[in-house]
């Protein structure tokens, strides 16, 4: 048959066959009915606590996620025959599991370059050498193509910080709370008026602008912004003063090693908050002219960073940068190569955990071939009588796949229903991680296209494959002795 119309028929019949064939006909009980009707409720209930409620408990999801799987159970056994119930379950509970495992593994991914570049930016251009001095001529040329938003050079530096008390006069000491210890800490200069187009550092710091970030003068003392976690070690908060020291060494003297540190005293005036516990733990900024004042003694910069309009350029805006600048005395990297170990350790993990919860599809579509097999003995006299009015082998091939089919469709259709269900409660939830454990302060989890496709066209083709030697078994019954049961 070549003919569209006659294809689409016998498609049709295919699968309401099959669809009669897996859909139980016998009513469920009173009983069953009410566990579904509990289960609907409490997931409900549960969700509604966890998308809207204050308190932070862990219980409210659970129950959630809990009853979830409960109604997906119930709902399998009420409307589908036992055996295939099983293998539908199993199927949408493996789909929902790897589509969890995706979302938080890309919302990871997407986490983590997101806020590294909040920081630093998409491309950073750095000079070998300690003579970083034409960093405003480059800086101003680059900032005028249109696919660069901000270049904002910057001093880096390792340094120590310490709280600070004010005495009596005004002068200032160094505090007595042993609780609040000297930390090591990043120190980072930025110039105000350039980096305040940096949208993604003005994400990061509490007040929404660079105004902390003020020279000195001889009417104040110089602003710091520091990291929330630093800030909360030290015990200081907005108006306390800490001191930035830079020994000797890292000032790249080279002298007497007991030459006297750099240091000066500066005011508090915000908080960065990146969600990374690597920064918010230990970076402080400061005002450009300020850091090179500490870190160097000279009007240079570490390097300058650049924020895009569009992250996926930096590849070709690197390029080119570096076309026009000597390879030998600059170097270019982009956030993707910054985040390149990271990521590579992400997309392992992605894997391998996608390789061990797949085993779930390949154990749902196992049970796909028992109830297949037990539905061609339970079907033997249906197939010969089939048979016998002049449907063939091909026909009776299909019957049994598009059983196959329709079972894995189903089974990814409640496996997508119920990952979706789960990523949403663990957004929700925003489940807290530990900040010595993980870079990110809670569990994210973003949902790209891909990872419900992939989990669901797995089932689908788990179940395809699976049933195609069962069905080709059922093809080659005999018909005599089936017309004979």
């Amino acid at each position: 048959m070549t003919d569209a119309a006659p294809r689409r028929h016998r498609i049709g019949f295919f699968l309401l066959v099959a669809g009669r064939a897996i859909v139980r006909a016998a009513p469920a009980g009173r009983a069953l009915d009410l566990a579904l009707a509990l289960a609907l409720l409490t997931c409900a209930i549960a969700s509604g606590i966890t998308f809207f409620g204050e308190a932070r408990s862990l219980w409210p999801p659970l129950v959630a996620g809990a009853s979830a799987l409960v109604l997906l159970g119930g709902l399998c056994v009420r409307r589908l025959t036992p055996t295939v119930a099983v293998a539908v379950f199993g199927m949408g509970l493996g789909c929902a599991a790897l589509m969890t495992v995706f979302a938080v593994t890309s919302g990871f991914e997407q986490e983590l370059t997101l806020r590294l570049s909040q920081v630093n930016g998409h491309i950073l251009l750095t000079k070998y050498g300690l003579d970083f001095y034409e960093y405003e001529e480059i800086a101003d040329r680059w900032v005028a193509d249109p696919r660069v938003r901000a270049a904002s050079p910057f001093a880096f530096s390792m340094a120590a910080i310490v709280p600070v008390r004010v005495g009596e006069g005004g002068e200032v000491s160094h505090t007595q709370d042993s609780s609040a210890r000297p930390s090591v800490v990043i120190g980072k200069g930025l110039d105000p008026a350039r980096a305040e187009a940096l949208t993604g550092l003005t994400r990061v710091l509490a007040s929404g602008g660079v105004s902390a970030l003020r020279p000195s003068d001889l009417r104040q003392r110089p602003g710091i912004a520091l990291g929330v976690d630093l800030a909360r070690r030290l015990g200081v908060a907005r108006g306390d003063l800490v001191r930035l020291v830079i020994p000797a060494a890292l000032g790249g003297e080279r002298g007497d090693v007991s030459s006297p540190p750099r240091h000066a005293v500066f005011e508090v005036l915000d908080e960065v908050n990146s969600g990374v516990s690597d920064l918010d733990g230990s970076l402080a900024l400061v005002h450009l002219t300020a850091g090179q004042a500490m870190f160097f003694g000279k009007k240079r910069v570490t390097g300058i960073e650049f924020e895009l309009h569009d992250p996926h350029d930096a590849a070709a805006v690197a390029d080119e940068m570096m076309a026009g600048l000597d390879t030998n005395l600059f170097r270019a990297t982009t956030w993707e190569q910054q985040s390149a170990s990271t990521l590579a350790g992400l997309r392992q993990i992605r894997a391998v955990v996608a390789l061990v919860l797949g085993l779930l599809e390949l154990v749902a579509g196992s049970a796909l071939v028992a109830s297949l097999l037990l539905l061609v003995r339970r079907k033997q006299v249906e197939i010969a009588s089939m048979v016998a009015i002049g449907a063939d082998a091909r026909a009776v091939f299909w019957i049994f796949e598009s059983v196959g089919l329709v079972a894995g469709v189903v089974g990814a259709a409640a496996g997508v229903a119920l990952g979706q269900l789960l990523c949403a409660l663990l957004a929700a939830y925003r489940y807290p991680l530990q900040d010595d454990v993980y870079p990110i302060d809670h569990l994210p989890v973003a949902l790209a296209p891909a990872d419900v496709l992939l989990p669901a066209l797995g089932a689908v083709l788990i179940c395809a494959l699976v049933s195609g030697p069962v069905a080709a078994w059922a093809a080659r019954q005999p018909v005599l002795e089936g017309l004979r049961r």
